[in-house]
C-alpha cells in the first residue's frame, strides 16, 4: 500500500511539472480556430463542473472517514479541477474572444466566482495578499456563457492580484441589484487617473494577443489586453464593464449582467 501511494505522489508529482510546462508553452500560441475552441472549451468546462461538483459532494460525505488520507486525496482532485478550469479560461483568452462562440446556459456567478479566487488565493499568499469574497444575500442564477465568464474572472483578479502591494487584500463583492447582478474587484493597487482609464477603455481589442502577465491596471505600463476581452466578453452577453479608481487609492473593475429573477 505504502509503495503504490508512492508511485502515486511521484505520478502526481511528474504531471504538475508538465502542466506547468503546458501552461508556460500555451502563452506563446496565438491562433486558434474559434468555433472548435469554443466547442472544446465547452465540452471540457461541462467535465470539469461535474467533476469538481462531485468531490465536493464527496469531501462533505467523507469529511469523518477514519483513512486521513481521503480529504487530501480529493482536495488535490479539486485542486486539479481548478487548473484545468484555469487552463480553458487562457486558451480562450489568448484565441479571438469576439468571434468565440457563446453558449449560453444558466450560471451560479458566486460560486464561478468563488472558484476563480480560489485559484488565485495561491498565487496571492506568497506576497501575503487575500482575496475577501463577500456575497450579498441569495443571488439569482444569470443566463450567460460560464467559459466566458470564468474569462472574465480570471482576468479580472489576475490584474487585481498583480497590482496589490504586500500584505493587502482584493476585495470581491457580489450583489443583487433590481433586474441585474454586479461583481465588483477592488484592489488597494496605485489606482489610475481619470486619463488612464480613458484611455485604457478607449482602445479596440488588438487583433493579436500580447503576452500574458501585462496588466491594464498594472504599476508598470502594459497593454490592457486582459480588461479588453473581459469588457469584449461582458458587452457580447448584454452587460457592461466599467472602472472606479482615483491614483493612490486603488481600483475596483466591476460588471453588471441581468439577472434570471424568474
Amino acid at each position: 500500500m505504502t509503495d503504490a501511494k508512492t508511485r502515486t505522489a511521484e505520478s502526481i508529482t511528474k504531471a504538475r511539472i508538465e502542466l506547468d510546462r503546458a501552461l508556460a508553452e500555451l502563452d506563446a500560441l496565438r491562433t486558434f480556430d474559434p468555433a472548435l475552441l469554443g466547442v472544446v472549451a465547452h465540452a471540457m468546462s461541462n467535465y470539469i463542473t461535474v467533476t469538481t461538483a462531485t468531490v465536493e459532494m464527496l469531501q462533505i460525505s467523507l469529511r469523518d472517514y477514519p483513512d486521513a488520507d481521503v480529504p487530501i486525496w480529493l482536495e488535490g482532485i479539486a485542486h486539479a479541477a481548478n487548473l484545468m478550469q484555469h487552463s480553458i479560461g487562457r486558451l480562450v483568452a489568448v484565441g479571438a474572444p469576439r468571434d468565440f462562440p457563446l453558449k449560453l446556459d444558466f450560471v451560479n456567478l458566486p460560486l464561478l466566482i468563488q472558484r476563480a479566487c480560489d485559484y488565485h488565493r495561491r498565487r496571492a499568499e506568497p506576497r501575503g495578499v487575500r482575496i475577501v469574497v463577500d456575497v450579498d444575500g441569495a443571488i439569482p442564477l444569470i443566463w450567460a456563457d460560464r467559459v466566458a465568464l470564468a474569462v472574465v474572472a480570471d482576468n479580472l483578479l489576475t490584474n487585481a492580484v498583480q497590482v496589490s502591494p504586500i500584505a493587502t487584500t482584493v476585495d470581491v463583492r457580489i450583489d443583487h441589484e433590481p433586474g441585474h447582478i454586479v461583481c465588483r474587484i477592488h484592489d488597494h493597487g496605485a489606482g489610475l487617473t481619470r486619463e488612464e482609464q480613458a484611455r485604457l477603455f478607449g482602445q479596440p481589442l488588438p487583433a493579436q494577443p500580447v503576452p500574458r502577465g501585462i496588466s491594464g491596471s498594472g504599476s508598470t505600463p502594459g497593454s490592457g489586453f486582459g480588461v479588453a476581452i473581459a469588457r469584449e466578453f461582458i458587452h457580447r452577453l448584454g452587460g457592461e464593464l466599467w472602472c472606479d479608481s482615483e491614483k493612490g487609492l486603488g481600483a475596483t473593475f466591476a460588471f453588471r449582467l441581468a439577472a434570471n429573477d424568474d
